[in-house]
């Protein structure tokens, strides 16, 4: 009897339909990253920082790299011989001689290369003629081109035996002339442009030394061969035929 009622329970146990299930009430999509907030190792909600805050600012006393600054030209310590003069197809007039004042006056004030300067005589002839007495280094001369009519400057270089580039009567107010002028002769020696020989000048104690010591090379050849006649010994041969 008790063995019929247990197993009558358990085929009622089977019978019984099981509950359906409950839907989830909970929300189903959750945006990632959270907007407002993010979570930590131990599930915490921590707030975001905001743009602004985290972005780093820059420390100021942080110092990158010093540029590199190219150390400063050294000046020439060279000091040029400038003749400036009046070109013979100058006449003189009172424009030219206030233009030549000023070229004097600017190349005594150059600054680099330091400066010597002498001013030519007129009709002293040209810049290669003037160069030919190897006394200066450049000549700068007043004067004209066939293809202007207003005077402008005529620079020649006495080593190079060459002439420069021609400047504006407006130049010759310009203490940095003769620095353009000698930049532009160092550049024709860069490419490939030889200095002519250069023999020292004679001075005129030793130009008058020579001169007599010539002299008297020829005054004692000539009085040598006067002395020599004098002394040949001359025999008259007679022939005295019948």
């Amino acid at each position: 009897m008790s063995g019929a009622v247990a197993v009558t329970l358990v085929l009622t146990l089977l019978a019984e339909p099981r509950p359906a299930a409950r839907p989830y009430a909970g929300t189903t999509e959750t945006a990632w990253p959270l907007p407002d907030a993010t979570r930590s190792d131990t599930g915490s909600a921590e707030p975001v920082a905001d743009d602004a805050d985290a972005s780093a600012e820059p420390d100021l006393n942080v110092r990158g790299p010093a540029a590199t600054v190219p150390p400063p030209r050294a000046p020439s310590t060279r000091t040029i011989a400038v003749a400036v003069g009046l070109a013979p197809e100058a006449p003189g007039s009172k424009h030219e001689r206030a233009l030549l004042d000023t070229l004097e006056a600017s190349a005594v004030t150059s600054p680099d290369p330091t400066t010597t300067v002498r001013r030519l005589r007129p009709g002293v002839g040209d810049a290669r003629s003037i160069c030919r007495d190897r006394r200066d280094d450049l000549v700068i001369l007043v004067g004209y081109t066939p293809a202007r009519e207003e005077a402008v400057l005529l620079p020649y270089d006495c080593r190079l035996d060459a002439a420069l580039a021609l400047r504006s009567a407006a130049a010759a107010d310009e203490p940095g002339l003769v620095g353009a002028l000698w930049a532009e002769r160092e550049a024709l020696v860069r490419q490939g442009m030889k200095e002519r020989r250069a023999f020292g000048r004679l001075s005129g104690k030793v130009r008058a030394g020579i001169i007599a010591g010539v002299v008297v090379v020829v005054i004692g050849t000539a009085v040598g061969l006067l002395v020599a006649n004098a002394l040949r010994d001359h025999r008259v041969v007679l022939k005295v035929s019948p």
